[in-house]
């Protein structure tokens, strides 16, 4: 019985000492081996959505205080990474990811394109207290980063807006110009 009780007190232990080891991956980058990419779990470390580090990136600012893990992608076209390697970790909860691949080693504001990789169905993930691990799998990414309309570059924010709300911006100050004249 003592035994019995020694192996279950270890197995426990076991579990909730894994229970942080958060993985993961990105197949299908061939074409961008040695370049730079960043994980993101959206909740975490501020990272609240696609659109706020995209906001950031188009605006040059860094992003590597969001990220949840980052490296390079190896000459396979893979991108894989442990959170127990990085130092980080997930608290149970519902979870979504997303990667940021750069066509740089060192990316740099201004000179360097990126690509998000999301969408994927294994890129949300419930993480419960008692999982031993868990990956967040982005699968396939080559169609999305091998679709030139996918990249946009890093730090080149257009401060141009699009005409159609130029015109708006003209018919509401036109329109408060009559109600004051009115009155």
């Amino acid at each position: 019985m003592r035994k019995l009780m020694l192996f279950a007190a270890c197995a426990m232990l076991a579990a909730v000492t894994q229970a942080a080891s958060v993985g993961w991956s990105l197949a299908g980058a061939g074409s961008f081996a040695n370049d730079a990419y960043q994980f993101f779990v959206i909740g975490q470390k501020g990272a609240t959505s696609i659109a706020t580090i995209t906001a950031l990136l188009d605006a040059g600012s860094s992003v590597d205080s969001y990220a949840f893990g980052s490296g390079a992608v190896n000459g396979t076209g893979a991108a894989t990474v442990l959170a127990a390697d990085s130092g980080k970790s997930l608290d149970a909860g519902n979870y979504t990811g997303f990667f940021v691949v750069y066509d740089s080693a060192t990316p740099t504001a201004g000179s360097t394109k990126y690509a998000v990789v999301s969408g994927a169905a294994n890129l949300t993930k419930t993480i419960a207290a008692t999982t031993a691990s868990v990956t967040f799998a982005g699968g396939n990414a080559s169609s999305t980063l091998n679709n030139a309309s996918n990249w946009k570059s890093y730090g080149a924010a257009s401060g141009t807006p699009e005409p159609t709300s130029g015109l708006l911006l003209l018919v509401g100050a036109g329109i408060l110009g009559l109600r004051r004249k009115r009155a």
